[in-house]
């Protein structure tokens, strides 16, 4: 797959074995935390040991705290050395202290080593040098490093348990397939905030912060190969091997979806990434070209990304046609909603007369029936349910589009979740100040967005597939 156009490129890294690596950073048994202190709590190594204790369903989590002169830390008993092998190591120390915390934590014999400190390869010449002795350290005692300067992992697994091994204090807990890889750490508190607004279903959190050895190609082929994840998303300021990783994500995407939000596009957006996390922004052109080749949904803004996540994560809209009828009871975002559409390339077909006939039989004489249907405030609330399950009857229409402004009226819910399930078509939703209606279609597993745009949006995200 990989052809010369123009993405950066780097020779090949030594791994290790994906499998083992991978379990031990998101199915860990056993956890050495380095930074947390005895006498000062708001630390964030107290935080990430805070965060590790309260694993949901995880208390047989084995925790190991290292500290230097500290006995107990949080009722915990603390050990000046790492006394015996754990999977996983996770680093919270000022940069002067984490070459020794990582070689105690190599020589005790950890398998990954999440570093979250930060005053290295982005600080400059000498953080770099640093951050170079740390990953050679970790490589020469047959470990993996995460990091530096990232915000940790986190990870369902299964069971109703989760890991929590980040600085993030909530987490989502809703389990399910959405797995996010990012080099920003700030962003991936977005991701996890956006995820629990959403309700969507959750799996893996990966903060890459520097890449200094686990790079976010090979995270992503973790990610390609992970039983648990069924949609990959990814936030990259810069790839420094980039016909890698479209190699790598050509490779997932006949089987998941992968979509990616490229950071540094401008000029002045390529400055911040480098100074962010030291990595190269590259050619958007050279990028944007090389994704669609790989069937990567690549997407420009935070709203499209998370739209687009809301699609990927919602099993009925994953891939479906691209013929839509919208549903409205609100001329003007269904207006705004038409527009949306055609310039997303979705078709909005004229309902047949027959089937506008059978849907005026329950809505004013005066509702508009041809596409959109706009049934109006004035249509009865008994009359909702059927006028709206002969739109998702229309063999014409592959799915729906919902909007409702203002009029809350659980009637007009309840038809759009019973045709929604009767049919299995594809929906998502647009509701404004209806908490009887959007509790009704929300229950119904359909996605409800924050605009008539981000509905149309999450909609034509599953028919690009």
């Amino acid at each position: 797959m990989a052809t010369d156009i123009g993405l950066p490129r780097a020779e090949p890294a030594a791994g290790g074995v994906v499998n083992r690596e991978a379990n031990a950073l998101f199915e860990p048994k056993s956890v050495a935390v380095y930074g947390a202190s005895a006498t000062d709590p708001g630390k964030l190594g107290n935080t990430l040991l805070a965060n590790l204790s309260d694993s949901e369903g995880n208390g047989s989590l084995d925790i190991v705290c290292v500290h230097p002169s500290a006995a107990h830390i949080g009722g915990r008993p603390a050990v000046r050395s790492l006394d015996r092998p754990v999977d996983l190591a996770v680093v919270s120390v000022p940069a002067r202290a984490a070459e020794s915390a990582v070689a105690d934590a190599v020589v005790g014999g950890a398998k990954v080593l999440v570093v979250l400190s930060s005053g290295f390869g982005e600080a400059g010449p000498e953080g770099r040098a640093v951050q170079d002795r740390l990953v050679a350290m970790a490589r020469g005692g047959g470990a993996r490093l995460v990091g530096p300067n990232c915000m940790g992992a986190v990870s369902h697994l299964g069971g109703g348990s989760w890991l929590n091994g980040s600085y993030f204090w909530s987490v989502p807990r809703h389990a399910g397939g959405l797995s996010f890889l990012s080099q920003s750490g700030a962003f991936g508190g977005m991701f996890l905030a956006e995820v629990r607004q959403r309700e969507l279903g959750f799996a893996r959190f990966l903060s890459l912060g520097n890449s200094a050895d686990l790079e976010i190609t090979e995270a992503l082929q973790w990610f390609g190969e992970d039983d648990r994840t069924e949609v990959i998303a990814v936030f990259a300021e810069g790839l420094r091997d980039g016909r890698a990783f479209v190699d790598v994500a050509g490779a997932i995407t006949p089987h998941k979806p992968v979509v990616v939000l490229k950071g540094g596009r401008s000029k002045a957006g390529a400055r911040a990434a480098a100074g962010h996390t030291g990595t190269l922004a590259g050619s958007s052109r050279a990028y944007d070209a090389a994704f669609r080749r790989a069937g990567v949904t690549a997407v420009t803004t935070s709203e499209q990304f998370f739209d687009t996540l809301t699609a990927f994560a919602t099993p009925t809209l994953r891939r479906h046609g691209r013929r839509v009828a919208i549903v409205t009871i609100s001329g003007g975002p269904g207006v705004l909603a038409s527009d949306a559409a055609e310039r997303a390339g979705l078709e909005l077909p004229q309902l047949p007369v027959e089937r506008q006939h059978r849907i005026r039989a329950h809505a004013p004489e005066f509702a508009a029936t041809a596409n959109p249907v706009d049934l109006t405030p004035q249509c009865r609330p008994d009359q909702f349910p059927a006028a709206i399950a002969e739109v998702y009857r229309e063999e014409s229409v592959d799915g729906v589009i919902v909007i409702n402004c203002g009029l809350d009226i659980r009637e007009f819910g309840i038809g759009v979740a019973e045709a929604h399930t009767a049919s299995g078509k594809p929906t998502t939703a647009f509701l404004l100040d209806v908490p009887a209606v959007q509790s009704v279609i929300a229950g119904a597993g359909i996605p409800c967005l924050a605009s008539p745009e981000a509905a149309v949006r999450a909609y034509a995200a599953g028919a690009a597939r």
